[in-house]
């Protein structure tokens, strides 16, 4: 086993990539192996591992994340082994999506809501199947936990959606709310102001970061985990932003940063 570790700087602090290369091994199994072919193999081996810690580094970094969800990116969007769901609000401009799993359905697929003009209703919904590898286009979400597009952006954000679910624990406006009120480890960064919680038993580790400003009636709202804990066992979600908006006018959001930024006054 193979393991490739990768620092990469973005907007949101230092993110730190594990990607487990197992498979390239089973790949190379079905390679000859003669001495004549080992120029072949350490190529064959190279190339494996750029692809792998290419796709691994698309999903994780910051920039996957800074362009509106396409069928192309949710196709890379992973499905954990033990199926657990995550939820993801994307706001970017007028547009606002919403991306979320349902890998303990019979049938497994993630749901693809858009809100284009910033409404609060969602205008278009695409769901795809990782195991046929097909998207389809239903006029309402297959998923039974869906019910508002509103209702579903607010749960994201204040954390409802991670409470009652088999999904990863997303920190989430709580804990935010209780790090503004207790007055450490905020930053005035750009037009906004970042805020992270370090690891307790581990001082110089980032486990969440959040960031929210404003600027030109535009508003930044993100809230990425890197990971958490249960006892003393890490867990780091395969998608770290729970919430992602930039440069966002939907009117939710400017209502959330708006309430943030005077908290802090």
């Amino acid at each position: 086993m193979i393991y490739i570790k990768i620092s990469l700087n973005n907007d949101v602090g230092n993110l730190i990539i594990f990607t487990n290369i197992k498979m390239c091994w089973n790949i190379l199994k079905f390679i000859p192996a003669q001495k004549e072919e080992a120029g072949m193999r350490k190529n064959t081996i190279k190339i494996l591992l750029l692809a792998f810690v290419a796709l691994a580094a698309a999903v994780s970094a910051a920039s996957f994340y800074t362009e509106y969800m396409s069928p192309e990116r949710i196709k890379l969007l992973p499905v954990p082994k033990d199926y657990r769901n995550y939820f993801f609000l994307q706001s970017l401009g007028k547009s606002t999506h919403i991306i979320f799993s349902e890998f303990s359905a019979a049938e497994v697929f993630l749901s693809h809501i858009i809100d284009e003009d910033g409404d609060g209703k969602s205008d278009r919904i695409t769901e795809y199947y990782p195991d046929t590898q097909k998207f389809a286009a239903p006029v309402k979400s297959s998923s039974k936990s869906y019910t508002d597009f509103n209702k579903m952006k607010s749960d994201i954000i204040t954390g409802k959606a991670f409470e009652n679910t088999y999904s990863y624990k997303m920190r989430s406006m709580d804990v935010l709310k209780f790090k503004l009120n207790e007055g450490r480890d905020v930053f005035k960064d750009q037009h906004g102001y970042a805020v992270k919680v370090y690891d307790p038993d581990q001082p110089s580790s980032i486990m969440s970061e959040f960031f929210f400003g404003k600027k030109d009636n535009e508003y930044d709202l993100v809230f990425k985990t890197n990971y958490y804990k249960i006892y003393k066992m890490k867990i780091m979600p395969p998608v770290p932003y729970s919430v992602y908006c930039r440069r966002s006018t939907d009117p939710y959001i400017k209502q959330i940063v708006e309430e943030l930024l005077e908290s802090v006054k």
